[in-house]
């Protein structure tokens, strides 16, 4: 019988320089060598894996950019000082109604924002929505994208749209709330015949707010600053599209704030470089607005107004991450929040209403807050004062002091 003779070839170590396996005495210089194989895996693991994230995130993103989607709206031609540009606005058309209610969002924020709202409020209004210049399916606006700018092209986009003579009532959330009252002031002096007749602001910013912040520790104005430079960041990222990574890993999130449709148009523009562009523009202007305001602010409105805010428990919370930040300065940055917010009920001098809302994103997680706040201001605006903003009272706040 023949014996097949089978050489077994000695275990390989994860070195090239592995020992002989009898009377093996590991030593330092051999740990060391080890670790050095070990570490050269784990890096070339970890670039392979960083690597094709990148090419893959940029595969995704350009073909977003080559293959975009048709928006739902129309886009309206608008020239605004000189600079053209398309506007995607969306109008919801009640027959009827005399009123027109004109919902604008807060930074970065799109039509496809108050899609929750805008189909219930076309219910007795006309309602109109636009992805304002720079963001969403718009193209870029005028720069800087200050208020007196946006006022403009809000102005540019009504002209076009067959409501003069109607009853205006203005929504405003977050920075929205400068436009919308920057717009309340303008559209006295335009030629169309339109002005403010009442007016929603949805945890909106009041100008007095950062400066009272700033004021309560460098540490505070220190991190605020910081906080500042995310849209320059975040529009570094989506270039390669790090974003869209980063916004598909939200996706549970997202089915939350958005309704089916609207979700599919907002994760195709929402992490594209175009609309973080627009983000990072309107960011940029901010500061410029709140000391326009402080220096010569808008006159006093004589309209129904309704002022949401969203409670401030935790509303600071990641604060508590910045470099010296104590629990104690998050309480103050809440009282200045508050302030802000009862001070914006001097915006008008007649019929004013203040309703605290549980939660933090109104539009997205409290539509039918915002619904019945413009309903209110809609019913006294055509003389009803029976379903009005007194019935949404349930705060009461000291203008005087605030």
């Amino acid at each position: 019988m023949l014996r097949r003779i089978v050489r077994r070839a000695p275990l390989r170590a994860f070195s090239s320089q592995a020992p002989p396996s009898q009377g093996f005495k590991v030593t330092g210089s051999f740990v060391a060598n080890e670790a050095k194989e070990v570490a050269k895996l784990l890096f070339g693991t970890v670039t392979f894996i960083t690597g094709t994230t990148l090419i893959g995130g940029y595969v995704v993103e350009n073909y977003k950019h080559m293959h975009p989607l048709t928006p739902p709206g129309e886009l309206l031609d608008i020239d605004v000082d000189g600079h053209s540009g398309r506007v995607h606005t969306r109008v919801y058309r009640h027959a009827t109604s005399p009123v027109v209610v004109l919902l604008d969002g807060s930074a970065g924020e799109t039509s496809f924002d108050f899609e929750k709202v805008a189909p219930k409020l076309a219910e007795f209004a006309t309602v109109i929505a636009i992805d304002r210049p720079g963001l969403g399916y718009s193209t870029p606006g005028a720069l800087p994208r200050s208020v007196d700018t946006i006022s403009k092209e809000y102005m540019a986009v009504l002209a076009q749209l067959d409501v003069a003579n109607k009853q205006l009532v203005l929504v405003g959330h977050g920075n929205g709330g400068y436009n919308m009252r920057q717009l309340a002031a303008d559209l006295p002096s335009s030629s169309l015949s339109l002005q403010c007749d009442g007016l929603v602001l949805v945890d909106a910013l009041h100008e007095s707010v950062r400066g009272r912040m700033d004021a309560i520790a460098p540490a505070i104005q220190a991190a605020l600053a910081k906080r500042e430079e995310n849209p320059a960041t975040l529009l570094r990222y989506s270039h390669w599209g790090l974003l869209r990574l980063v916004h598909w890993m939200q996706q549970k999130r997202n089915a939350q704030r958005f309704t089916p449709d609207a979700r599919l148009f907002v994760d195709s523009f929402a992490p594209s470089p175009p609309h973080r562009r627009g983000v990072s523009h309107e960011a940029n202007a901010v500061a410029r607005t709140e000391a326009h305001f402080l220096q010569s602010p808008p006159p006093t409105l004589a309209v129904p107004l309704v002022v949401l805010s969203h409670e401030t428990k935790d509303m600071f919370a990641t604060m508590l991450f910045e470099p010296d930040v104590e629990p104690a300065m998050l309480t103050a940055m809440e009282a200045a929040w508050n302030e802000g917010q009862c001070a914006l009920l001097g915006v008008s001098s007649e019929s004013v209403a203040h309703r605290i809302v549980p939660g933090t994103d109104i539009p997205h997680e409290k539509p039918e807050e915002l619904i019945a706040a413009v309903l209110a201001v809609v019913n006294e605006v055509q003389g009803k004062p029976e379903g009005g903003v007194a019935t949404l009272t349930t705060t009461v706040c000291d203008v005087a002091s605030a």
